[in-house]
Parts: C-alpha cells; structure tokens; sequence
C-alpha cells in the first residue's frame, strides 16, 4: 500500500509540471484566470463625425493660443509693448506696424497712432498720419480683416478640418459711415496740443513711445454716432433672427450692446467673435447643431459677418429658451435665465438656486420664484461677478429697444 502510495505521488510530481507547462503555452492558468476581451464595436457615422468635430475645436483653440502668443511677441518687438483691447474697442495694426488704430465703440473715441524716430520733423510725417486717418475711416470689412493677423493664421491652419469649417466672404462694406467720416474737420496746421472739448476735431499729440528711441504721433477725434444710431445699422438683420428664432428683438440688441459695443470687429481672448461674442467651442457648437443638424466649426471670417454672428447668437438664445429652459414655466423667468446662462453657461445658473451644478435639478425651485425673484437670485448668487454684473446690465439695457 506503500508504494502504491509512494508510485502516486512520484507520478504526479512529474506530471504537474508538463500540465502546466503545456496550459501555460496555451494562453491558459489555473492560477490567474483572465476573462477574454470583449469585441469591441466599429464607431457608428454619428461618433466619428463628434470626434471630429471635437478635434477641430481642440485644434482651433490650440491654433489661436500658439499664434496670439506668436504675434504678441511681434508687436512688443515692434512697438516695445502689447496692448490687450476689450471687445467694444476694435484695436488694428497696418503697414507692418508702423500705425496703430484704435477705436473705442462705447466712447466713440477714436486714435490713429504712427510710430517714429525721436526728433523726427513733424512736417516729415503729416501727410502719412494724415492718410492712415482717411484709411481708418473709409476701412472695409475685407480690408478690417486683412488686418487681423491672428484669425487669418489660424484658418489657415485649419486645412485639416475644411469639410466642417465654415467660413465666410469678407465684403466692401464700409465700417464706418460717411457721415463719421464727414464730420471729421482736422485742423490746417495738423498739430495741435490742446484737447478740444466741443465739436469733433482731430487733435494731434506726440507723446513717448514704449519702445527706446521712439516717439508717437497720436491723432485723437470722436466718432459722433450714439449707441442707438449705431444699433440701427443692424435693425434688419436683428428683426429676421428675432422672428425666425421666437425671441425678443430687445434682447439681442441688449446682448450686442453689452458684449461688443456694436464692434462688428470685437474679438476676446476667449476666443470669442463678433457683435454677439460667438464663442465656436460652446455657442456656436450648440447653434450650428440646432440650425444645420450638425455641428460646425465656425472660422473668424464667418463670425466676423454680422449677419451671420446675429444669426448664431440668436440661435443660441433660442436653443437656451427652448430646449435647455424649457420647463421654466415663466417666460420672463427664462429669458434672465438665458442672459445668464449666456455669459456663464446653464451650470453656474443652476448654482445660483441649488447647491449643484444641474439646471434641471434647479428648474423646480426656479419655478417657485416670481421673475423679480429670480433676477435678484441671479444678481445675487451667480458664483462669478462678472455674471452677476451681466444679468443687470442686459436686463436693464432691453429697456431702451422696446
């Protein structure tokens, strides 16, 4: 019994290691068993074509950062400083540099710089500064953008994703009116040292220049235009969208004022474009969606077009009210809702009434509140200042277009 015992063991001793030896080459363990990979399915039409999208915007954003940063870097070689205009001020270069243009849509302030040597005879330079000013105000959309190097490089980078870009024609559309430009009386001498008060004469200081050995030329005037004259320009164009996207017309000329001035040519450095502050990741993600069945990419020169950035931006408000809103029971209650959301996006709206960042969740206590309630909630709690300030400032600029 013994050795039957003692013949067991020495035969398993010997053939444990050829079994495992043999499972082991199989792919197979007794010891760590993996269960097999799950077949994995071919992506549907809809998946590739979000993908692609989402690398596009990636690849916009990516493009703009290194080319900003790049053409920073150009003008502080060029000027010695670089300065970073809010959207209601429409702030160009031309002739590799040498003018600088500025103009504040809010103020109506406008200033043509010209960079020189020190001690430059002033009567060397008068006649160019004097026809960088009639080059600023009989400027075109084609010749505004032409100027903006930033978004120029950037579509340009965008090969890749031409099948979803959508791009737009610049026109010969003039910028400014004739009557801005007629307005204008600059003095017989072209050089004058006092700040004029009244009337919209062009006054000409030389002041120092950031960068070492230079001077500048300023030529400041006034564009006369109020800012109900400067809406007006666009009443077509905001009555279409209105009534197309089922919205109040007051709104999107409140949102125009407040985000641009009515600067057709106001960029950020979100990046954000136009009259409306299209920003192509978010907004213009969510409107092309709604308006063409599929999401876009949305270049500069499209945005840049005030018919098509009021087109876009009312869309977006539309999908705001109607789709994202749409079980705030009061009208009134969603259009703040809206304006908010506009400037900080549905999550921080919901902070602003929950502890979460869910509208639907907030959308029950929302709709406990009066609209006058809902307003001071959102003036109050908004997490950001700068949404808080947004709200108010729409909500009372409406008042004017109605």
């Amino acid at each position: 019994m013994k050795s039957i015992r003692l013949l067991f063991l020495l035969l398993l001793a010997v053939a444990l290691p050829i079994i495992l030896l043999t499972y082991d080459r199989l792919g197979i363990s007794f010891f760590d068993h993996q269960p097999a990979a799950p077949k994995t399915s071919k992506p549907t039409q809809a998946e590739l074509e979000t993908r692609h999208l989402n690398e596009g915007l990636q690849a916009f954003t990516q493009a703009y950062q290194q080319e900003f940063t790049r053409y920073q870097q150009q003008i502080e070689n060029q000027w010695g400083e670089f300065k970073q205009a809010a959207p209601s001020i429409w702030l160009s270069y031309e002739e590799a540099g040498t003018f600088r243009r500025t103009v504040d849509y809010n103020q109506g302030e406008v200033r043509v710089e010209m960079m020189i040597d020190q001690e430059t005879p002033l009567e060397q330079v008068k006649g160019q500064v004097d026809q960088a000013v009639y080059r600023l105000m009989n400027t075109t959309q084609k010749q505004a953008y032409a100027t903006d190097v930033v978004s120029n490089r950037v579509e340009h980078r965008l090969t890749a994703y031409e099948d979803i870009l959508q791009k737009g024609e610049m026109t010969d559309e003039r910028l400014f009116s004739m009557n801005d430009f007629l307005s204008l009386r600059i003095p017989s001498d072209g050089f004058v040292k006092v700040w004029y008060q009244s009337g919209n004469v062009a006054v000409t200081n030389i002041v120092p220049a950031a960068k070492a050995g230079k001077e500048i030329v300023r030529v400041s005037f006034r564009i006369p235009y109020t800012m109900h004259q400067k809406a007006v320009k666009f009443a077509a164009q905001v009555k279409a969208a209105a009534a197309k996207e089922q919205i109040n017309a007051e709104l999107i000329y409140a949102i125009m004022e407040t985000e641009s001035g009515f600067n057709p040519m106001a960029k950020s450095y979100i990046p954000a474009y136009g009259l409306m502050q299209i920003v192509p990741r978010t907004a213009g993600k969510d409107a092309t969606s709604y308006l063409y069945g599929k999401a876009r990419l949305l270049a500069p020169s499209y945005l840049y077009k005030p018919k098509n950035n009021i087109s876009i931006g009312a869309a977006y408000l539309h999908v705001l009210q109607y789709r994202y809103m749409r079980k705030v029971k009061n009208k009134q209650s969603r259009i703040y809702c809206a304006i908010a959301a506009y400037n900080t996006g549905t999550s921080n709206v919901a902070k602003a009434f929950i502890d979460q960042a869910s509208f639907n969740k907030a959308v029950a206590e929302i709709n406990k509140l009066s609209p006058s309630q809902v307003y001071q909630k959102l003036k109050k709690y908004l997490p950001h200042k700068e949404a808080r300030q947004y709200v108010e400032k729409v909500s009372k600029r409406m008042r004017k277009y109605l």
